[in-house]
């Protein structure tokens, strides 16, 4: 078995301060002043389990993602594939191959939402429809989830957009003598969701914040009292400001691997390969990073063959929990792997691939049985 081992931060996210990437599309330049960045979310439409219904009232949103204007796949709907356990949890979860392919989110959403418990079900199907919209147009939640979750700095227009009517925070910004943070750990959180709070407040004359209230929210009322609380705390250098916003954000809870079998039930009968395989090069640890960000384990089974010098050829997806990106993933990491050298080859071998988390520094463990 090779597990991998991640860490679970549980951090404080700010609006990200670093420059975003230079664009590498070549946009004709009779075409550059049309082109522009739309808000996409994807929002869940309809559910059924075979010829069945189903309530989806409560699957997770994805987080929403900025687009070209110009972009010409950004407008089709999508359909993930799955079933669900006894638990309500949604397992098996594949996507058609058509259908927009940037939105990262989509998957692991649907890994953390919930259904209704004590009813399997088998052949269900959420269809997502993309709903597209300017910065200036779009909705101001998904405007603050996307600043808050996202891996590069958004353009300014989406920073003036979120800023409150009226706010001059942001003209010769005050510099912080004391930032507050709330006890995250005391904040109850649900397994596979992240939740943030976005906070509103004046600074009076001599840097101390008032007229505080809850700017935007995903619910969790426990983060939103502690974080005014927090910004409450907080102090600034002296003189009044209007407008300011400040945003906490707290990851939930793991979302433990579902269960598997033994390795052995995946071995097919004509198997002829050593168990366990003796790996010469550790393969390359790729955690899938729109699962780990939200919390979510996951395994796979992949089966290969081996070349007499040690190469792996072959590997093909067995088995992957909750979602089929995880065998993408670890087919890529036992691909990149190489075995001791052997006087023939072998076939049909098998090795499970366990994503797990850590709460502690971030770090890598693979064990080999």
């Amino acid at each position: 078995m090779i597990t991998l081992l991640f860490a679970l931060a549980l951090p404080v996210v700010q609006v990200p301060t670093i420059s975003p990437p230079a664009p590498v599309t070549t946009v004709n330049p009779n075409e550059r002043s049309a082109r522009r960045q739309d808000m996409l979310v994807m929002q869940p439409m309809s559910g059924r389990c075979g010829d069945d219904p189903l309530d989806i009232s409560r699957v997770q949103t994805p987080i929403a993602v900025l687009v070209w204007s110009t972009s010409r796949n950004a407008d089709q709907s999508v359909q993930l594939r799955f079933r669900i356990d006894e638990n309500g949890r949604p397992l098996g979860i594949t996507r058609d191959t058509e259908g927009y392919g940037m939105m990262a989110d989509l998957t692991p959403s649907l890994a953390g939402s919930r259904f209704a418990p004590n009813a399997r079900r088998e052949g269900c199907v959420i269809v997502y429809q993309p709903k597209r919209s300017s910065i200036a147009d779009a909705d101001l939640h998904d405007l603050i989830g996307y600043s808050i979750s996202a891996q590069s700095r958004p353009p300014k227009e989406l920073f003036d957009r979120i800023l409150p009517a009226g706010s001059d925070c942001n003209i010769q910004r005050p510099a912080i003598l004391l930032r507050a943070f709330p006890d995250f750990e005391k904040i109850p959180v649900t397994a596979g969701r992240s939740d943030w709070s976005m906070v509103q407040f004046d600074i009076d004359a001599a840097g101390k914040p008032i007229s505080l209230r809850t700017y935007g929210t995903t619910g969790n009322k426990a983060l939103d009292k502690a974080s005014l609380k927090a910004v409450a705390q907080s102090r600034f250098t002296t003189g009044a400001k209007r407008g300011c916003i400040y945003p906490y954000w707290r990851r939930g809870d793991t979302l433990a691997t579902p269960d598997s079998k033994e390795i052995a039930a995946y071995r097919s009968e004509d198997s002829d390969c050593p168990q366990p395989v003796e790996w010469k090069s550790q393969p390359t640890l790729m955690y899938p990073e729109n699962f780990r960000r939200r919390g979510i384990e996951g395994w796979a089974v992949i089966a290969f063959d081996l070349a007499p010098w040690g190469a792996v050829g072959n590997a093909k997806v067995v088995a992957a929990e909750p979602a089929a990106e995880f065998g993408e993933a670890a087919q890529r990491i036992v691909l990149g792997s190489a075995t001791a050298s052997s006087k023939k080859g072998y076939s049909n071998c098998v090795v499970r691939v366990r994503y797990a988390m850590q709460e502690q520094e971030r770090a890598a463990q693979m064990n080999v049985d």
